[in-house]
């Protein structure tokens, strides 16, 4: 549903997503984190598609955008080399994790 001006006026601006992570990143420079710890701790409420309060279908839709969009982020940062990822075997199977650079 979308609001008039007046009410989007009255929220609050916030930094972005990317921001966040290299900040959460830069916070905990001595370990690093997969994707979804990453999602985890970065997603906070007005981020993250999903709605935790109704767990349905849509949740998990919402989970899974969350998680492509920090894992995009990533990626990008790691482009650009504000990060750095490797693939581990932590016990789970390989997966990639990333600190800041």
């Amino acid at each position: 549903m979308p609001v008039e001006s007046e009410m989007f006026e009255e929220g609050a601006e916030r930094s972005s997503i990317e921001n966040e992570i290299i900040h959460f990143l830069h916070e905990h420079s001595e370990q690093a984190f997969n994707v979804q710890e990453v999602t985890v701790n970065v997603m906070e409420t007005g981020w993250s598609e999903s709605n935790v309060d109704q767990p349905n279908f849509e949740e998990y839709v919402g989970c899974v955008l969350d998680l492509a969009t920090v894992s995009s982020i990533l990626d990008g940062l790691v482009d650009n080399g504000l990060a750095e990822r490797r693939i581990l075997d932590t016990g789970d199977g390989e997966r990639s994790y990333y600190r800041a650079r």
